[in-house]
């Protein structure tokens, strides 16, 4: 009876580890949709009167997509990408604790790709409350970076690139082996 407890709760826990993966897959899913149907016209916390909402995820998918793009701004999208590759290895490795580390590895490439991007490319036609860095961008390089960067632009802007590869590579458990191993077959 032990040993078949046992067994019945390895699997259980192997198919509730699965689930939660496919949620995180979904999650990532519907936050890609959200960010790639943004539009400023749909009514988000700042001008919420507007009742047209071209965003596929309706009312919701505004909200979510606004709060991002003016949070953190296009890096954004990294995110939604490490999500649904988090939750792929999530169901496929079925380790949960898998979540941690790639938000841990989220986290420091959001920083640093709000910085970059509020630095090098600020300007922008369809996020111009906060730019394409979003406000924490804007606080990073006022109280942060700013000075970092000014120092030696063309090598911080490389060092920063390579910085959020690094770190967006780890969060979606990039390994080189079995890519390699992938493309040659």
């Amino acid at each position: 009876i032990k040993k078949i407890t046992n067994l019945v709760l390895l699997f259980i826990a192997k198919r509730l580890t699965e689930i939660f993966g496919v949620l995180v897959f979904f999650l990532g899913i519907f936050l890609f949709t959200s960010l790639i149907s943004y539009s400023p016209e749909d009514p988000n916390f700042i001008f919420p009167e507007n009742v047209e909402i071209k965003n596929l995820l309706g009312f919701r998918g505004s909200y979510v997509s606004d709060l991002f793009f003016q949070s953190i701004g296009l890096i954004s999208y990294l995110f939604s990408i490490t999500l649904i590759f988090t939750g792929i290895n999530i169901a496929l490795i079925k380790d949960p604790f898998l979540i941690l580390e790639s938000l841990f590895y989220s986290v420091i490439y959001l920083l640093l790709g709000s910085s970059f991007l509020n630095n090098f490319y600020d300007s922008t036609f369809a996020l111009f409350i906060n730019g394409n860095g979003g406000f924490i961008g804007n606080y990073l390089n006022e109280k942060l970076f700013g000075n970092l960067i000014a120092l030696n632009q063309s090598i911080s802007y490389y060092l920063l690139i390579v910085l959020i590869t690094s770190f967006f590579l780890l969060s979606i458990n990039f390994n080189l082996k079995n890519f390699l191993s992938l493309l040659k077959k």
